[in-house]
């Protein structure tokens, strides 16, 4: 059990009850990431050529996931923002796509991947490992609720909701809810002892409960941050940065299960 003190809020506060003026920081972190050393690649681990799949959240498109993967690329990470658009579609497609993804990355090096997920993203990072063992070795999902699909929060519940029944009149082409149901049966599967999750979360985060960020099975890692630009921001980028260079528990891919 999960202590009740990260019990998310309820009711009308977990409604409307978000801080979210707190948002309005997310141009100063851009910009102090863009003027600091972090920015041309120093006080960061060495990447080594370790490969990096970036997920971005609901709505936000790959332009919210370049300041990272700009940084991590430039520190010697082989880091790769999946190709799934502004990820507001049905979750199966976002998710299929990023496997393709990772299947390429983990190919071309020859190791196993760490998925980067941001809020959304997150979610389907942990589908990812949980249908995929043998090509993720660890998940950091960032500001991600892994507690629930869609945080009862007004402006993410609304509009996420809202999209659900629109793809599922057809909007988007042909539907397939059970392939739908399948990923929301994986975002809460336990992973393998083997992958090791992380979590990050801010309780200066204006969207995001961050109570809805604990997992049982997260390492939980707290930073001061926005929400939207989590991944744009010294924080954000230093602490992910620290987590994907914690020592590996998985031995690297052999071609043999690359095949597989």
């Amino acid at each position: 059990m999960i202590d009740p003190v990260h019990s998310p809020r309820s009711g009308w506060r977990g409604w409307v009850g978000r801080p979210l003026w707190l948002e309005a920081r997310v141009p100063i972190e851009r910009r102090r990431l863009r003027r600091s050393r972090l920015w041309h690649g120093h006080e960061l681990p060495d990447g080594r050529g370790r490969p990096v799949l970036i997920i971005p959240g609901f709505m936000s498109g790959p332009q919210s996931a370049a300041p990272l993967a700009h940084v991590l690329n430039t520190s010697g990470w082989r880091a790769q923002i999946a190709d799934i658009g502004r990820n507001a579609g049905p979750a199966y497609d976002s998710v299929d796509a990023a496997a393709r993804n990772l299947r390429v990355l983990a190919d071309e090096t020859s190791r196993p991947v760490a998925v980067v997920g941001h809020s959304r993203g997150g979610q389907f990072g942990r589908v990812l490992a949980y249908r995929h063992p043998e090509l993720v070795h660890r998940v950091v999902a960032v500001t991600s609720p892994l507690r629930t699909k869609y945080p009862p929060f007004f402006l993410v519940k609304v509009p996420a909701e809202t999209l659900d029944r629109v793809w599922r009149a057809g909007v988007f082409g042909a539907v397939y809810p059970d392939r739908e149901q399948a990923v929301d049966d994986d975002r809460y599967r336990r992973l393998s002892d083997q992958i090791d999750l992380v979590s990050i979360y801010s309780r200066t985060d204006g969207i995001l409960d961050w109570r809805y960020a604990f997992d049982q099975q997260a390492r939980m890692v707290e930073i001061d941050a926005t929400h939207l630009g989590v991944m744009q921001s010294i924080a954000g980028v230093q602490a992910i940065a620290a987590e994907l260079d914690r020592p590996i528990a998985v031995e690297p891919l052999r071609s043999t299960q690359l095949g597989q």
